[in-house]
């Protein structure tokens, strides 16, 4: 793991870091997802849409939001707290000392207790995190919706004026990405050549 030390990084090289880290993070979880139904989704993205995604998605689910950020937490208080306090019960067993090499992890838990690569860790740790919840919410989806009849939740109203009812997957700035109800596949639409509006539809109460 690469040792990243405060007093040589600047605002600027921080910014820098998290401009990559969420470019890098969109690209591999919209393409998990995405290819999940078969679409490969590096072929209608771009590096705004990348940087933007992990953001947007937080921003207008608060549940997932909630949801990542307790068991983000949970992780935290693992490998900050926990983590050190059964490794210092652990050290001391004969049994244990046979299985590791206890001077090797020494170093590694002084440098955990010391926050050194903390940053770099949290970091890795969130992108699995978050990795796995899409997935998971790609996996999730598609057996919904192989199992059960689609439910339209947008109308899209063309430059034509043709109107249809379909069930929203996803949306970048190009692309609007959504099942047609009795049909399999799912079908991507670029918004400005195409489409004239974007309405949603109400759920019945």
């Amino acid at each position: 793991m690469i040792n990243i030390e405060k007093d040589k990084l600047g605002l600027q090289d921080y910014f820098y870091i998290g401009y990559l880290y969420l470019i890098i993070l969109g690209i591999v979880s919209d393409a998990i997802f995405y290819g999940i139904f078969g679409v490969s989704y590096l072929n209608y993205t771009t590096i705004l849409d990348a940087l933007i995604s992990p953001i947007s998605l937080l921003a207008n689910n608060w549940k997932i939001s909630l949801f990542l950020g307790f068991m983000f937490w949970l992780m935290y208080l693992y490998i900050t707290r926990w983590m050190p306090k059964l490794y210092k019960y652990l050290r001391v067993k004969k049994w244990y000392q046979k299985i590791y090499n206890i001077e090797k992890w020494d170093k590694r838990y002084e440098q955990l207790e010391d926050k050194k690569n903390l940053l770099p860790g949290l970091m890795f740790l969130f992108f699995l995190l978050f990795i796995s919840m899409r997935t998971g919410m790609g996996i999730g989806m598609k057996h919904k919706f192989q199992t059960k009849t689609i439910t339209p939740n947008y109308t899209l109203v063309f430059k034509d004026n043709e109107q249809l009812n379909v069930r929203k997957i996803g949306q970048n700035s190009a692309y609007f990405f959504y099942f047609i109800p009795g049909e399999t596949e799912i079908t991507a639409t670029p918004i400005t050549d195409n489409l004239k509006q974007i309405k949603r539809i109400k759920k019945e109460k």
